[in-house]
């Protein structure tokens, strides 16, 4: 099955899903844990497995419309996601990702700098923060999710990919 081809339109599906999943009305009773940042996961797995085909259109009307679904500041994101994409980029041009230990510690700190700037952002914008142990739920379950994902993502999608890579060396 040749899935190579269709990785930016399957990339934005799988956003949207992510993006409007969250708010889809499933219950009527409320979470008593906060929701992971889905998107955040998928956008870091998918630039450590395919950092030179990833369309920074999509990335940013994806964050985009999160922000604009979500209530979030509008921009903030996709600025910082951009950057952040930027700078992984570049990592993975200079540092090898093979150790999967690595790469959750490199999402990691990917995603306590966004967090950081964004919340430095909106101190200074006066802005509404979220209340710090909401904020640390939402950065662990995160953190805990993102190995899921990645896997998924490995094994699922990008299988072609990972056995071509073990051919070449």
């Amino acid at each position: 099955m040749k899935i190579i081809k269709y990785k930016k339109s399957i990339f934005l599906i799988l956003g949207i899903l992510i993006v409007v999943f969250p708010i889809a009305p499933i219950s009527r009773q409320p979470l008593i844990i906060e929701k992971p940042d889905f998107l955040v996961c998928l956008i870091f797995s998918w630039l450590i497995l395919d950092h030179k085909n990833v369309s920074i259109t999509i990335l940013i009307s994806l964050s985009l419309f999160a922000d604009i679904l979500w209530f979030r500041p509008l921009g903030l994101w996709p600025i910082f996601i951009l950057i952040g994409s930027y700078l992984l980029k570049y990592m993975k041009s200079k540092i090898s990702f093979d150790n999967f230990y690595l790469k959750i510690i490199y999402f990691i700190v990917f995603l306590f700098c966004i967090d950081t700037c964004i919340f430095i952002t909106s101190l200074m914008g006066l802005t509404e923060q979220l209340d710090f142990y909401i904020w640390l739920d939402r950065f662990i379950f995160t953190v805990l999710f993102f190995p899921i994902i990645f896997y998924l993502l490995e094994n699922l999608l990008f299988k072609d990919i990972k056995k071509s890579n073990k051919k070449i060396y």
